[in-house]
């Protein structure tokens, strides 16, 4: 159950408001409810708008809408989370919320967007969502469980993913199951009879235009034979001109249970360098809470060699899983993760993921991705933002200049392409201000803002944030100051 906000939440979160939250879901077919993110100094946290309801699987998806209130052949751009519904009322994982935004601070939830019907493949319970646009028109593709608690994979379709007025195709399609597989086991004894075969994550195949690549996991049967637990993850294509027929890829034997010593993997998902068809990584989470893990190597992914298709499942092709919390240098916006999902816009990446682990809250973290080469980080100890990827104020930057943590004074550098109403404030590790530096209209190009730490100062040693806010956005950097 999501805990309540105290003070060591302010270490890590600097609050900007959390939306309207009520009690009770309200009645179908449609809501509309406003939800602000907490604002964190490498993240932007969603919580449900029930604070019974817990996140839990999701898909982050952007498009553009016809929007004819704008002018003829104008378009507004929208950010998307449709999410699992978990705990309290929805206990049942019987729906799928979603919600929308144009800068992903401000959202708005309709908590009845998707549900189970009376299709025998998605009775019981839709888990996993994955959005993918295809032959123009949106993909919701899931996991679906039936009244023998059987999973399997499947999906709706709408011309148009907008707001309340999305309208989902009434046909609920099943196109992929264990025994369409040559490595999957269907009903296995180990797990009372019911197959485990879920968490697609579909993509454009970027070797064959027109087709689709879909990741997904399922009880293999190496493990079967083991008469043990475990998932592996497999990769399947569709056919040419078709989304109903789909070819067995095989598995990634990298992801087996004893090359990762997971009892239970899910949530896969790949991505190359900065939306370029090179760089792969296959990222996956070590679910549920199994015994040794603390919250710090939930999310693991392996690189692809250079040269070799991601749809390749040639284990010496594929490096050795990695921990995301040790390559982000212990950056704890990660911490806890438990699913994952990448979104590329053309100049923007983003990384989010389920804080199932915490520390205060299970919610959905948002994070911009920073490309260096083939490496990326969330930003630490540099800037990191959560924005509209089409605002004219994209480009704000706050970085350092000549930091070092025993200084007398810390320099800011404030990159503005556009005028803006700002302002720097500086919090401890507690989240109480200590200082406002300025609060003010900056003109465009650089400014510079002074912050004198010296020991007459009264600036005692410690871990501070500044945070750079404006209209349409935050930015945000961490601060040691050690005497």
């Amino acid at each position: 159950m999501r805990r309540v906000l105290t003070t060591a939440l302010c270490a890590l979160v600097v609050l900007v408001a959390c939306g309207t939250a009520r009690g009770d879901d309200p009645s179908p077919p449609h809501s509309a409810i406003p939800v602000d993110v907490l604002v964190g100094i490498h993240y932007g946290l969603f919580l449900d708008p029930n604070p019974n309801v817990l996140t839990k699987e999701f898909t982050l998806y952007f498009n553009s809408i016809p929007d004819t209130t704008l002018g003829p052949g104008r378009y507004r751009d929208l950010f998307h989370l449709m999410y699992q519904r978990t705990s309290g009322p929805q206990a049942q994982e019987e729906m799928f919320g979603h919600a929308w935004s144009k800068d992903l601070f401000h959202w708005v939830v309709d908590t009845a967007a998707f549900s189970v019907d009376t299709t025998a493949w998605n009775t019981l319970h839709v888990w996993a969502p994955s959005l993918v646009e295809h032959q123009g028109k949106v993909y919701l593709f899931y996991a679906g469980v039936d009244a023998t608690e059987d999973q399997s994979i499947g999906y709706a379709t709408t011309s148009l993913l907008d707001t309340t007025n999305t309208v989902w195709d009434p046909e609920r399609v099943q196109v992929w199951r264990a025994s369409d597989t040559r490595w999957a086991v269907p009903d296995p004894w180990v797990y009372s009879g019911q197959t485990q075969f879920r968490d697609p994550c579909v993509i454009p195949d970027p070797d064959s235009t027109g087709r689709l690549l879909m990741f997904y996991t399922a009880h293999d049967s190496i493990d079967f034979k083991l008469g043990r637990g475990g998932l592996a993850v497999g990769v399947a294509r569709s056919g040419p001109g078709t989304v109903n027929a789909w070819q067995d890829l095989g598995y990634y034997p990298k992801t087996l249970r004893s090359a990762t010593s997971i009892p239970q993997l899910e949530g896969p998902h790949a991505f190359p360098v900065n939306g370029s068809n090179t760089g792969w990584r296959l990222m996956f989470t070590n679910a549920g809470t199994p015994p040794g893990e603390n919250g710090t190597t939930t999310i693991r992914f392996e690189d692809l060699a250079p040269g070799f298709s991601v749809a390749d499942t040639t284990p010496a092709h594929w490096g050795s899983q990695r921990f995301l919390m040790s390559y982000l240098h212990n950056d704890q916006a990660v911490f806890g993760w438990s699913g994952s999902e990448q979104l590329h816009l053309s100049g923007a990446d983003y990384l989010a993921g389920v804080t199932a682990w915490g520390p205060f809250f299970q919610s959905i973290a948002i994070s911009l991705m920073t490309w260096n080469g083939s490496n990326f980080t969330l930003g630490q100890p540099s800037v990191t933002s959560v924005d509209d990827v089409h605002s004219t104020a994209r480009g704000v930057r706050l970085s350092l200049g000549s930091y070092a943590p025993d200084a007398d004074q810390v320099r800011f550098e404030l990159d503005t392409p556009v005028a803006l109403d700002a302002k720097l404030e500086i919090f401890d590790a507690m989240g109480r201000r200590v200082a406002s530096l300025l609060d003010r209209p900056i003109q465009p190009g650089r400014t510079h803002v002074a912050w004198d730490v010296g020991k007459d100062s009264g600036v005692a040693s410690g871990v501070y944030f500044a945070r750079l806010s404006f209209a349409g956005g935050v930015r945000a950097v961490r601060l040691p100051i050690a005497r």
